[in-house]
């Protein structure tokens, strides 16, 4: 009988993180539009700041949460960050001295991927922070 709730929490265990895998997974949508950096900067307010590994992101507005998935590429294993923001006005996510800028003004919902070096941005469809 322990060996059957074992394997049924294992399989519930499997199901959870099946479901969060692909939650941070679907990262499908149009890019984010881009902003002016001097729209960024001209802003009477401060940004939420919030450093996560070696890149920095900047909002206004909006929440965010993040994680690390990792991926086989070329039979390597490669991990990667995914941050979700939840209706920030505007972002700007600076890694290996370049600086992105988006506009995600009217409610719109972002993810960003940081894989090798390279920032990707998308809308994506409002979500609610848990």
């Amino acid at each position: 009988m322990l060996i059957v709730g074992a394997q049924i929490v294992a399989r519930h265990d499997r199901a959870e993180q099946t479901r969060r895998d692909l939650t941070w997974r679907r990262l499908a949508g149009p890019s984010c539009p881009p902003l002016d950096p001097k729209v960024f900067r001209a802003m009477t307010r401060y940004p939420q700041a919030t450093p996560y590994d070696d890149v920095l992101y900047r909002r206004f507005g909006g929440a965010m949460t993040c994680t690390h998935l990792v991926d086989r590429i070329n039979g390597a294993k490669v991990r990667y960050q995914v941050c979700k923001f939840s209706a920030p006005e505007y972002l700007a996510v600076a890694q290996g001295g370049a600086e992105r800028f988006y506009d995600l003004s009217n409610g719109r919902s972002a993810a960003v991927t940081v894989n090798g070096g390279q920032v990707r941005c998308v809308a994506i469809a409002p979500f609610a922070m848990k």
